[in-house]
Parts: C-alpha cells; structure tokens; sequence
C-alpha cells in the first residue's frame, strides 16, 4: 500500500472509532426532542416478523442519528419536524443513509477485487479515494429530492383540507352539529390526510381539548399554514355555529382560490419550459442552414 492509501484508512479508522464512542456515550436527549417523540403516533404492527425487522433497523438507524447529532453536520430536529410530513421516522430515514452509502462503499471495493481475481491490480488509493466519494454519495442518496416530495405531500394534504371544510360545511347546512360535522366529515375521507384528521379529532377528544388547538399543533407538525389559519379563525368564531359555518365556507372558498391559482401557475410554468427546446430546435436549424449558405457564399469558385 502507498503512503497516502495508509493515512487514509488510518485518518477513517480513527475517526470511525470516534463516532462509535460518541454513539455509545450520546450527549443527553434535549426535552423538546423527547416531547415530539412522545406525540409522534404510532402504528400498530401485528406481523412479528416487521416488527423484528422494523426493531432492528431503528436501532441501526438510531445510531446514525447519534453519530450526526453527535457531530452536528445534521440538524435532527428539524429533519425530524420535516419527515413528519412524510409519515417517516428520522430513524427510517438513517438507515437508509446507512445502507445507501455502506453500498456506495462497497461497490469500489468489489470491483477491485473483481479486477484482482482477473489479473488486473488497481491501485488501493484510488480505491480507497472512490470508495469514500461513492460512500458519501450513496450516504446522501435519500435527502435528495426530499424537500419536492414535502412539499407535494403538504399540496396534497391542503387538496384534502379543502374538500374536508367543505364536507363540513355542508353537514352544518344541513343541521348537523359542529362537533358531529367535524368527526363525519373525517371519516368520509381517504387517504392519508383525512386520516391526520381523524388522528387529531380523537386526540383532542382523549385530552378534552377543542379540535382547533388540536388543528393547530398538527398544522405546525405538518408544515400547513392553512390548517393553523382554520385554527385560528374558528377561534376567532366563538362557538356561534353561524359563524363557525361561515368561517369554515370562506376559509374552504380561500383555499380553493389559492390551489385554483398555483395550478394555473404551475401549468404556465411547464408550458414556457415547453418552449425551451422548440426554440433551441429552430435555432440549431437556422445555424445549420445558414452556415451551408455563408459558406457557399464565401468559398470562390463555387457560384453558378
């Protein structure tokens, strides 16, 4: 082995035996950290074989969470504030880190050896040197496109919100009662979102709070401004159920409004990324054209 290739594995050696100890000896749990855990739902899992499985990767994945919190290269409050909008735990999404870039690791490796065994000696720096650049990259493989699928998630749940207010505004015409319209308005739905739903209207019955401060906490969960909007100006209503119902039809009409508008812009922005290529087309074809004529132009001899 070369001098560079012995510093390299010493200087990942050591370090690698710096973050074990740190992950072994983790700094105390910061009690907003603890607090958000406890009021992460959690699922039921009646096959043993998943929840060995799921046991054994949050304990790898936990880890990982230590070792980056422990070198501070990750926030993991707010990562875990965010995965919360995808139904992920911050563990879950570690250990893919985890398997992601011990693959990326690994692939430089097998190659070498692969080369070896057919007569061909690659040299172990540039091995070693790829398989921490491929390692890296797998390790940040997951975060990527992470923040489109938040915010597609979050689209979702507002498309969801939308037509659940409106559920409720049409039980309240009806007759029905607010608390009746909130819980039948939920269970009429699908999907995730109306399962959040649904999640917090029996959470704020459990602990006898009204379903707005329950809306509230979700919306900041979540990342939804709107819901923590609907929040607050049920609040403002009161519990005159005129006003609910009015406030519940404008906010709906609102948001209807918004999503109607951020399609259209949408939809406008992939035309004019439609246009890209036609014009880089056109423009090929004139330069192609023209360069035939310039140069049949400017070439003696070549006239009629």
């Amino acid at each position: 082995m070369t001098l560079l290739a012995v510093i390299a594995t010493g200087a990942g050696v050591g370090f690698g035996l710096f973050l074990i100890g740190r992950a072994l000896f983790p700094p105390p749990v910061a009690l907003h950290i603890a607090l958000a855990d406890l009021r992460r739902p959690r699922r039921a899992i009646t096959d043993l074989g998943h929840l060995s499985q799921r046991r054994v990767t949050e304990r790898a994945g936990m880890v990982v969470v230590r070792i980056l919190e422990a070198t501070g290269l990750v926030d993991v409050g707010a990562l875990g504030r965010r995965l919360r909008t995808l139904d992920k735990t911050i563990e879950a999404h570690a250990y893919e880190k985890l398997v992601a870039g011990a693959a990326g690791f690994g692939i430089p490796v097998v190659f070498t050896v692969v080369a070896a065994a057919g007569g061909v000696n690659i040299s172990a720096g540039w091995t070693v040197a790829l398989a921490v650049v491929f390692g890296l990259a797998g390790f940040m493989y997951p975060d990527l496109g992470l923040t489109e699928r938040i915010e597609r998630r979050r689209r979702d749940f507002r498309h969801c919100l939308s037509a659940y207010l409106d559920l409720v505004t049409i039980i309240l015409a009806g007759g029905g009662g607010l608390e009746t319209a909130l819980h039948t308005a939920a269970d009429l739905g699908d999907g995730w979102a109306f399962t959040e739903i649904r999640s917090g209207l029996r959470r704020a019955r459990l602990t006898n709070r009204t379903p707005w401060d329950v809306f509230d906490e979700l919306g900041e969960e979540l990342g939804v401004d709107e819901l923590r909007e609907l929040a607050a100006a049920a609040h403002l209503a009161g519990d005159q159920g005129a006003r609910i119902r009015a406030s519940l039809a404008a906010k709906a009409d609102s948001m209807r409004s918004s999503q109607t508008a951020a399609i259209e812009a949408q939809a406008e922005s992939a035309t004019e990324k439609m246009l890209l290529p036609v014009v880089t087309l056109v423009v090929g074809m004139i330069l192609f054209i023209g360069f035939g004529v310039v140069e049949a132009i400017s070439t003696p001899g070549t006239g009629p």
